[in-house]
């Protein structure tokens, strides 16, 4: 009954800045595992840079809270842009330079798979930038809130890439469909990923 009471009281509001600290750390727990061997230092920094780095649209970007983030969807217009370098560059200059190299690289890497979608992206399709739940529904209720937003708004594609180590079968199962496929190296260390382009038409 706990769990049902919990869900019913849930709702979805605009992504916030005082979520970035919550999202960056959800990120932390379910991803932690590709910089293993990293400083924890680190590791939690560039997972707080992924949320900041996707953090370019509120009007598009939303969170399910309760006791505390259960869930959250950044997305945003072709044209957006993160507006986090500052705040890269200033909490980089604390790391040392081999630190600071494994940082450039995981934001080399996030670029190239933005660049990636941005090719088949019309001015007024909508790019899922970072998308991530830990309670069961969650996600779809974000989802279906985004693709909502959207069609009122006449948005026709909503676009996201994934690489490997995401839930790719999710997107297959609400509709996305692959509209590319290729291979992108992370860092030396880790070496390349598989990496997909999803559409999803909305007319």
């Amino acid at each position: 009954m706990a769990g049902v009471l919990r869900r019913r009281f849930m709702g979805i509001r605009a992504f916030q800045e005082s979520d970035i600290e919550a999202a960056g750390q959800m990120a932390h727990d379910i991803w932690a595992y590709e910089l293993e061997g990293t400083r924890p230092e680190l590791n939690r920094f560039i997972h707080e840079y992924l949320v900041r780095y996707y953090d370019v649209n509120r009007h598009l970007s939303f969170s399910v809270v309760d006791d505390g983030l259960d869930a959250f969807l950044l997305a945003g217009l072709k044209a957006d842009r993160s507006g986090c370098d500052g705040w890269f560059c200033r909490k980089l200059s604390f790391f040392p330079d081999k630190e600071k190299k494994i940082a450039q690289e995981y934001r080399n890497y996030l670029t190239r798979n933005g660049d990636a979608v941005k090719k088949f992206m019309g001015e007024n399709d909508v790019q899922m930038g970072l998308f991530m739940s830990r309670v069961g529904g969650t996600g779809r209720m974000l989802l279906d809130n985004l693709e909502r937003i959207c069609r009122k708004n006449g948005v026709g594609n909503l676009f996201l890439w994934a690489d490997v180590t995401c839930n790719v079968p999710y997107y297959e199962k609400n509709g996305f469909t692959v509209v590319d496929r290729f291979e992108n190296d992370v860092s030396l260390d880790t070496g390349c990923l598989d990496t997909y382009v999803f559409r999803k038409k909305l007319d």
